[in-house]
């Protein structure tokens, strides 16, 4: 009976070792469920970030998209501004303006040889108001030539 007694105690014995050794085990888990948990809800905030960096991006490649097409329509209207700018300075160039204040010094574009002849149109009747006002020097007369036409005087190819 004392030999069955002793192994009674040392199976209880073992019995309240396992008992701790479980209490440890479970308070381990617990710990490791709690980080569990933190790891989990780091990860939700940095998917929110995450979210919101692709929304900003993708505004900015938006933003961007915009502004290449708005330089792309800037071009395609600078290009056309300057063909219809060559196309006005060919019509302009078919005109040929003259003053005897200009005859002795050669203009922009002239050669120096003699100037080139006055074309001057038939005298009209003066307009009310001026219809040009001089921008720059020597091109008073010019000015005060294309006043003195009429606004219909057949110059609708130009």
């Amino acid at each position: 009976i004392s030999t069955s007694t002793q192994q009674v105690e040392q199976g209880v014995d073992l019995v309240g070792q396992t008992g701790t050794s479980l209490e440890k085990i479970v308070t381990q888990v617990a710990e490791i469920t709690d980080l569990v948990t933190e790891i989990a809800a780091s990860a939700r905030e940095q998917s929110t970030g995450l979210g919101e960096v692709n929304a900003a991006v993708n505004q900015m490649d938006q933003v961007t998209q915009q502004n290449a097409a708005m330089v792309e329509q800037s071009t395609a209207a600078s290009h056309n501004l300057a063909q219809e700018a060559d196309e006005l300075a060919r019509l302009v160039a078919k005109f040929k303006l003259g003053t005897q204040a200009d005859a002795g010094r050669p203009a922009a574009g002239r050669a120096k040889s003699a100037p080139a002849p006055v074309t001057r149109m038939p005298a009209r009747p003066q307009p009310s108001a001026p219809a040009l006002k001089t921008v720059s020097s020597g091109g008073g007369q010019a000015a005060a030539l294309l006043a003195s036409q009429p606004e219909d005087d057949g110059w609708e190819e130009f």
